[in-house]
């Protein structure tokens, strides 16, 4: 993680507002989750996205931003027997859609609400940002891609829709800090917000 400390609420915080959506600061390691959709030089199947953490402790903003994905990998986009669409997370701020919870058999943060999202399912390389918009619940969880050191550099199978952290370290930080916040605040749900870098 790329850790940085602020006097005043941070430019990221100040993006989200703009946007309409809430901040949280009801006191120390209430977590603003953001993600930052690359759409300006994308790179196919790379972890070439971000995810920003943000939260007050002990009188400072803090950001904690590590390298991620948004978008599904190449395998899922192109498998010609994949009953289901790949999926594209919209835009949005899914308000208390998360919940630690299991994502194949290790600690995760779990989709427990729907959230809005675009299908994929013309099987091409090429992201498809467009179409319906569809609101269900889809297990479009937040998890990591390999645990060797320094994750995987393809985003491939890891995700057919979900938010991936590239790397394990990053991700283990992200879950600490999670538990920080049920500790501290006793909340147990998440929100997780999705804007691009047009908008940053």
């Amino acid at each position: 993680m790329i850790v940085k400390e602020y006097n005043e609420l941070p430019p990221i915080l100040w993006n989200v507002k703009k946007h309409g959506f809430a901040i949280f600061e009801d006191g120390d390691y209430d977590l603003n989750i953001i993600g930052i959709r690359n759409v300006i030089d994308p790179k196919d199947n790379r972890f070439d996205d971000q995810i920003v953490i943000a939260y007050r402790c002990n009188g400072k903003w803090i950001t904690e931003t590590a390298a991620f994905t948004t978008d599904p990998g190449a395998y899922w986009l192109t498998k010609e027997d994949y009953r289901d669409c790949a999926v594209y997370m919209h835009p949005q701020q899914a308000r208390g859609a998360y919940k630690i919870g299991s994502h194949r058999g290790y600690k995760a943060l779990r989709q427990i609400r729907s959230v809005r999202f675009w299908r994929d399912g013309d099987k091409s390389f090429s992201p498809r940002y467009g179409g319906p918009i569809f609101k269900d619940m889809i297990g479009l969880n937040l998890h990591r891609s390999s645990k060797k050191e320094g994750g995987s550099l393809y985003v491939d199978r890891w995700s057919a829709g979900c938010q991936v952290f590239q790397n394990n370290n990053d991700f283990e930080r992200f879950l600490e800090l999670c538990e920080l916040q049920i500790s501290s605040l006793g909340y147990r749900t998440f929100t997780y917000t999705l804007i691009t870098n047009k908008e940053v």
